[in-house]
């Protein structure tokens, strides 16, 4: 694995993460911590729920090994027609079964029937934004494959103008925060359709790597599932606490999110090709994977630690947002931070395991995740608030990742260096809780 094509992916990926902050920023200006704001974090929370079974985890753990091994345009039309015909048919059944999709997410909003109409809305508008997601996946994977990283990772940029440009005037019309989303998407896909646009050839269904690509978008599909069943009862939990905790616990993901889209996804985007490629030498890829995110990664980590009250301070107070925002925000924050290198952990680990066709391993990793989430988020709810569902998460990723570095490599550096990271984010994150800076 080149860590210059890791570095290529970032570049282009630090401009659309700046971007994606600045949007934060005028998401909290324009609806603070308001019934608004944790109604249009539902409606984008539901789509994005489905993206990683129809389009990001596609792209990365599915398509790319896939086409990689394989480079044959009728395969490739073949795949296009399969993801863009499944999402034609889950796009009208998502915005027909609007209110039902509301009441089985956030069954807490029930009791505010402005705010259910409201999310409901929301969420019609939001989902036809999954057909832009799935088609920019697919524009993302041929270009992955051809080792493009770089328009990859700057495509985002028009996915967050598209958001900032009418999140501007989300205050006066708060109902646009959820339109968007929808935008950003269209936006993003049309950036990259050039780039990655193929010359036609017939599909064919019966290409022997069909069955390849089958198997592993019915096991990432699977994994997401999982995931995403961590999210829904995260979200039902959320919808039951005080107003502003869905709003608390997006802003400090968001925050989260930034180091894990810049070295996590990148590292997992570039291994997936280079094991593909190269599985002679898949360990060795995968030890540099491993290196490189937990050295950023826990000095991102760290870093939020001594400095994120600051940071949400300066950053979103003003507006609707108050300096109390601030506060509950860097509590849930500090429930994310071990979060951060386990998320960029579980990156390599699943690209590693998805490009040597190794999917149970993969499944039982994200079984264990679901779990330990069930159990954990309900007691640290109650005890913690929005930053006990913070905590719920961080030790459900950790154990995943656990699982996946002894199960691949036993007893080795790749496993020790994965758990020394992991307890290291771990310690930082509740030693700041308990000495009081949260």
């Amino acid at each position: 694995m080149k860590i210059r094509s890791v570095l290529s992916f970032s570049a282009g990926t630090l401009l659309s993460r700046a971007l994606g902050f600045v949007r934060e920023l005028v998401f909290a200006y324009a609806l603070g911590a308001s019934p608004y704001a944790d109604a249009v974090v539902v409606a984008v929370r539901i789509p994005t729920m489905l993206r990683g079974m129809l389009a990001e985890g596609v792209s990365q753990n599915a398509f790319v090994p896939v086409l990689a091994r394989w480079k044959d345009r009728s395969l490739l039309w073949a795949i296009v027609f399969i993801l863009l015909g499944t999402t034609l048919v889950v796009v009208p059944l998502g915005i027909l079964l609007a209110p039902l999709v509301v009441k089985v997410i956030v069954p807490g909003f029930a009791s505010d029937p402005d705010k259910f109409a409201f999310t409901v809305l929301g969420v019609r508008i939001t989902f036809p934004s999954l057909l832009f997601i799935s088609a920019a996946a697919i524009s993302m994977g041929i270009l992955n494959t051809k080792g493009r990283f770089f328009i990859t990772g700057v495509s985002p940029v028009f996915f967050n103008v598209g958001n900032i440009l009418l999140l501007l005037f989300a205050h006066r019309w708060p109902i646009l925060g959820a339109a968007a989303f929808t935008l950003g998407t269209a936006l993003q896909f049309l950036f990259l359709l050039p780039f990655a646009w193929e010359k036609y050839d017939r599909p064919n269904f019966r290409h022997p790597a069909i069955r390849e690509f089958l198997k592993n978008w019915f096991s990432m599909s699977l994994n997401t599932g999982f995931l995403q069943t961590s999210t829904l009862i995260n979200a039902v939990v959320a919808s039951f606490l005080p107003t502003g905790s869905l709003a608390y616990l997006n802003y400090a993901f968001r925050l989260i999110h930034l180091p894990q889209g810049l070295f996590g996804v990148a590292t997992g985007t570039v291994l997936a090709k280079s094991v593909a490629e190269d599985d002679r030498h898949a360990r060795e890829h995968t030890w540099k994977g491993i290196v490189f995110v937990s050295l950023i990664t826990l000095g991102v980590a760290l870093t939020y630690v001594l400095f994120g009250q600051l940071l949400i301070e300066v950053a979103f107070v003003r507006g609707r947002f108050t300096p109390a925002d601030a506060h509950n925000t860097f509590r849930v924050l500090l429930g994310y931070v071990p979060t951060i290198p386990a998320y960029a952990l579980s990156s390599v680990y699943l690209s590693y395991l998805f490009a040597i066709f190794k999917r149970r391993e993969a499944n039982v990793g994200l079984v264990i995740s679901t779990l330990t989430d069930l159990l954990l988020v309900f007691p640290l709810s109650r005890l913690l608030g929005a930053t006990g569902i913070a905590y719920a998460v961080s030790i459900a990723n950790t154990f995943a990742v656990l699982f996946w570095a002894f199960r691949s490599f036993g007893l080795s550096k790749e496993s020790l260096l994965t758990l020394l990271t992991l307890a290291s984010a771990f310690l930082f994150s509740v030693a700041a809780l308990l000495y009081g800076l949260g």
